[in-house]
This record gives C-alpha cells, structure tokens and sequence, in this order.
C-alpha cells in the first residue's frame, strides 16, 4: 500500500499524470489518476537510476492499467539535488512526453517535500531540505498555504550564523531537519523525521494540485542551486 504522503485536495478532473524522481538516493515512477488509481516503483539505491527509471515508469503503467497513449501529463523532479540523478528524470520525462503528447511539467523537489509535510505543520511553515552529498544542505521555507517563503540556500550546519527568515518555529523534514534543527535552536526549528524520503508519488500530487489551482506549469528543467560544473572555469 503506498503510503499517504500528502492531501488529496482540489484535484482536476480527467488526469492521468506519470512522474518521475531520481533527486536523491532513490529512483522512482508513479501514476497518478483523477479516478484513484495510483501505482508507484522504485529502486532504493544510490547510483544506477539512469538505467532503471524507464523500466520503473513502465512497471508503474502496467500496474495502474494505463497506456502510454492514455496520459496527460509527464511531471519530474527538477532538483535540488543530485546532478546526476536530476537529468535522468528530467530526460526521461521529456522522452515520454514527446512520444506520448503528454504535457511536461517540472516540480522543485523541495516544494513536493513541504507539500507533503503541511498536514503535520498544523499551520506552521515548513522547512523542506535535500542533501547536497557535499556535507551541507538544501533548504527552503515554505508557508502553511504552500508558497515558498525564501529563497534555496546551501548551508552548512557547523557553519550555521543568524536564523534565516521564515524559518522561527517551522516544521523541518528532509535529511537536513535533524542537524539544521540542532544548529539553529534559537529559531524553534522542529525536526519530524516520520515522513518516508521524497518520490515520486509526492511529485505528481503536488503537479495534480498545481493544476487544479491554475498555476502555471514550471519546465522540465534543472533546479540548480550550485553549477552543474564545478571544476575551473572556460577561458
């Protein structure tokens, strides 16, 4: 049974949504339909997505009884995240959106993370983070509504200096809740760790919902907070 990681609410009509996500240390495809029907695969490892994440949308399709032909849109994770990982999902997404029709639909990784948190914020923002593998990590403060309330930063906890706006009393979830919440404990951070790691699964949720309330789809495009290279720069 797949586990309910968040609401359920002011969903379109006549959707058939395939997401992908490869952001973090797992790779996973999911199914999303306006008549209930949801499936998801994944392969809960670090490396080895790019090889995989075709087949797990396809495992995904035939469980939930779609064709390709049947949907309407294509949502993935757009990072922030591993480079890696974010370019097989984006690729991915546009290679079945192209051959299927489906509308493409790009969904920060980090906006899924507090969609899926704000039933237990109980009207507190959130703070929703993502490991950067680099010993620091992604962070972004988000509203009870939804919206983001800053900007993503890259932060490191043992270098941690004044508390970032919109971050006093909010709800942490993410790898970095525990240590960001230990590093700043004037700003009433709480850290909850019980919700399962980002899929794919929150991703089309949080593209049904962006539907419904008429927001302008993002593109399949990287979120890159750092550069994609990080080696010298050209001449």
């Amino acid at each position: 049974m797949l586990p309910a990681t968040g609401p359920m609410t002011d969903i379109p009509s006549n959707f058939t949504i395939l997401a992908l996500e490869a952001s973090a240390d797992q790779a996973s495809a999911a199914l999303l339909c306006d008549d209930g029907r949801q499936a998801q695969h994944s392969h809960a490892a670090r490396h080895g997505h790019a090889a995989l994440i075709t087949e797990l949308a396809r495992a995904a399709l035939v469980e939930a009884g779609v064709t390709p032909g049947g949907l309407t849109h294509v949502a993935a994770g757009r990072g922030p995240g591993s480079f890696t990982g974010i370019r097989v999902a984006l690729a991915a997404a546009k290679g079945f959106a192209l051959a299927t029709g489906a509308v493409g639909i790009g969904v920060s990784c980090l906006a899924a993370t507090a969609a899926a948190a704000l039933p237990l914020a109980a009207g507190r923002p959130v703070l929703a983070t993502a490991d950067t593998r680099r010993g620091s990590f992604f962070a972004q403060a988000f509203a009870p509504s939804g919206g983001a309330m800053s900007d993503i930063i890259d932060l490191d906890p043992e270098s941690a200096g004044a508390v970032p706006d919109g971050w006093r009393d909010a709800l942490a979830v993410g790898p970095g809740a525990g240590p960001l919440a230990g590093s700043f404990v004037a700003s009433g951070l709480e850290a909850d760790s019980s919700l399962p790691p980002l899929d794919a699964l929150q991703i089309a949720r949080l593209a049904a919902n962006r539907l419904a309330r008429g927001l302008a789809n993002e593109p399949l495009l990287p979120l890159y907070v750092a550069p994609a290279f990080l080696g010298p720069k050209q001449p």
